[in-house]
């Protein structure tokens, strides 16, 4: 998953939503850092509460993603989009139509969840804006596999371009799937992709909560850190 669906049900836990988001964060930025689920749990009961949040974030990232991206609806959506995909970009295809609707579905569900709860992107931001980023990267230095310098400043620049919200748009998600390709030495894709995208947003919008129920079926490390039980109701939007 993304780090908006990772994140929707934790608005009122700063650093432990900092921590499901952590994981992706990483991937984008500093890519020979890890935060692994198992040296993430050695720190689920540390005495500093920002790096026990941070911590629990980060296993709770783990854990989502097994159940996601091994749920039947994934895999069943993933496939059937890639194949439409290959078969649009005819023998430019390569390897990447599996690995692109992998990226978009996630990206779509983003926005799906987004548009379910009202203003809820609006505070992920204010939420993530509020932790200081000096102290999220000391946190994250004690977990990770090797150090990272890069975390901290990259706060202000995920706050600053707020690019979640380019998905709610089909050209946005392309422009953004797009950058990943480019980053990764991939060709991006031609604009008349923009049409395959919104294929695939018809389906993430009809099949958003087969596409979470893995997830949601689950326990949340906060909630039984915390004895709570506040969950967000997810609806299937209406055609």
């Amino acid at each position: 998953m993304n780090c908006f669906s990772h994140g929707f049900r934790f608005l009122d836990d700063a650093y432990f939503l900092v921590g499901t988001a952590v994981p992706d964060w990483l991937a984008m930025i500093d890519r020979k850092v890890r935060v692994r689920e198992r040296s993430a749990t050695k720190h689920l009961d540390a005495s500093d509460p920002a790096l026990q949040q941070l911590a629990s974030g980060i296993v709770q990232h783990h854990r989502e993603d097994a159940l996601f991206h091994t749920g039947e609806e994934f895999v069943s959506m993933n496939l059937q989009l890639a194949l439409v995909l290959r078969n649009m970009l005819g023998d430019d295809a390569g390897f990447r139509p599996h690995f692109v609707a992998h990226i978009v579905i996630e990206m779509l569900l983003d926005s799906v969840v987004a548009s379910q709860i009202p203003q809820s992107l609006d505070r992920y931001y204010h939420v993530i804006g509020q932790v200081d980023p000096m102290a999220v990267q000391q946190c994250v230095n004690q977990i990770a596999s090797q150090p990272t310098v890069n975390l901290a400043g990259f706060f202000p620049k995920f706050l600053q371009e707020a690019y979640l919200y380019d998905y709610f748009e089909d050209s946005g998600v392309l422009y953004r799937v797009n950058r990943i390709l480019r980053g990764v030495g991939l060709n991006p894709l031609p604009e008349f992709a923009v049409d395959w995208i919104a294929q695939a947003r018809d389906a993430v919008n009809s099949s958003s909560d087969l596409l979470l129920a893995p997830v949601l079926q689950a326990p949340s490390i906060q909630r039984l850190s915390s004895g709570t039980d506040e969950s967000h109701e997810l609806r299937t939007p209406r055609a």
